[in-house]
């Protein structure tokens, strides 16, 4: 895959920390508008790569070609939430806006009651979403998710694979981690399967699930 079919690519990306290697030889390459899935147990080095590919974290080895920072935007499993109102944490992430398309995200995610409602109050779905919505109202390039919906009840869940899946057919890239199974075979385009903190597979979504190549892959769908 080149560079002018690949969103993004990472070459022999290594981290140590006090002599423990994290990172090793991490090669990947991300193909536009579309959703990526990065898989593994936990301890894999998942959200420290994807952590590294949005820039961080410096690999201590290794090059990262992507978009510019600018055009990138990650919501973290734990949304850091601003004491403010859930439409003032909208307007300080995504500023500029109008009054009517401020309120059309806040729609789509089912807050539109929740405009005034002090961030840090809401429910952990509902910030989940509201980080979500001030991300992809941003317009990206590159959209990284992690985890972002561990721990959601089936709804909320279901409602933020709608934007996500959405968003990807804006032409978003997505890039997520997720410890769901069922929600990566739903979603994914493509999976890049970590082990080790190395990455041992990297294919599209149909192949990786029906004919995994690795056999630590074989192993973790045999228990997930």
């Amino acid at each position: 895959m080149s560079r002018r079919t690949s969103c993004l690519i990472a070459n022999g990306l290594s981290i140590t920390r006090e002599g423990r290697v994290l990172l090793k030889d991490v090669s990947v390459e991300i193909k536009p508008a579309a959703i990526t899935l990065i898989l593994g147990h936990n301890g894999a080095g998942k959200t420290l790569l994807m952590r590294a590919l949005h820039g961080l974290i410096p690999p201590d080895e290794g090059t990262i070609h992507s978009p510019p920072a600018s055009r990138q935007r990650m919501v973290f499993q734990k949304p850091i939430m601003l004491r403010r109102t859930a439409l003032q944490y909208f307007k300080f992430v995504c500023p500029g806006l109008r009054i009517s398309d401020q309120h059309s995200w806040f729609d789509s995610a089912q807050l539109i009651s929740q405009l005034d409602t002090p961030a840090r109050r809401l429910s952990g779905g509902e910030q989940q979403k509201l980080a979500l919505i001030g991300a992809l109202a941003a317009q990206p390039k590159i959209l990284f998710l992690d985890e972002p919906a561990a721990s959601l009840d089936v709804e909320a869940t279901m409602l933020i694979e709608s934007l996500i899946a959405k968003a990807c057919d804006a032409g978003t890239t997505i890039i997520m981690t997720s410890h769901n199974r069922a929600q990566a075979a739903r979603l994914a385009d493509q999976i890049i399967f970590m082990d080790h903190g190395s990455v041992k597979e990297q294919s599209d979504a149909k192949t990786f699930f029906q004919a995994p190549q690795s056999e630590a892959a074989r192993h973790y769908l045999a228990f997930t």
